[in-house]
């Protein structure tokens, strides 16, 4: 933004902070949809493609500015659990704990699990209630951008989203990470025994 334009900007960040404060701290009526609206770009993922969303960069500066904010607390809530936690080093550590585990004499066996396209499945409003319980500071924003549908412009043709996250939003890694800390949580005290 250019200095110069004193008035305007002034005007533009102070309605770039009242966007923000909608979106992190009331939950808006149906009415803000079109700002959640994105468009579709078909990337080849040979074979087939993978549609990544194009969203409002307001919505994706706040999401980012959010995910700045909120990084300790999506760390926390994560914990050693889920590697999109943002967790430091994260790869490393799991890399590091998977060679223990398979050198391990008490470890019979290790599994890893890949779900297919889990980002675009994962059931919305479980995955928020769950997130609502995790981490709250992230909640509120979840909820107004995830809890209806998401329209999806492509070639002209409008597509509901109604489940999973939006490729290429920037709360989708912390979304999923955080939903799936219950099942994992879950399946670490069966495998236990606890």
């Amino acid at each position: 933004m250019s200095k110069s334009q004193g008035r305007l900007q002034r005007s533009l960040r102070s309605s770039r902070v009242s966007y923000k404060q909608v979106m992190l701290f009331i939950r808006p009526p149906i009415a803000l949809a079109p700002l959640l609206a994105c468009r579709l770009i078909a990337l080849n993922k040979n074979p087939g493609a993978r549609p990544i969303g194009i969203g409002d960069t307001a919505r994706r500066i706040i999401a980012k500015a959010v995910l700045f904010i909120a990084a300790s607390d999506i760390q926390n809530a994560a914990g050693c659990l889920q590697l999109c936690g943002g967790q430091m080093s994260g790869i490393e550590a799991a890399v590091h704990a998977t060679r223990s585990a398979f050198e391990s004499d008490d470890v019979e066996a290790v599994l890893l699990v890949d779900a297919t396209n889990a980002f675009n499945h994962i059931n919305r409003q479980v995955a928020l209630q769950n997130i609502r319980r995790l981490c709250p500071p992230i909640a509120t924003i979840l909820i107004n951008s995830y809890r209806s549908n998401i329209d999806l412009f492509i070639d002209g043709e409008v597509i509901p989203s109604q489940e999973g996250t939006t490729q290429g939003d920037p709360l989708a890694m912390a979304m999923y990470g955080l939903a799936t800390i219950p099942l994992i949580r879950k399946l670490d005290v069966t495998s236990s025994g606890r």
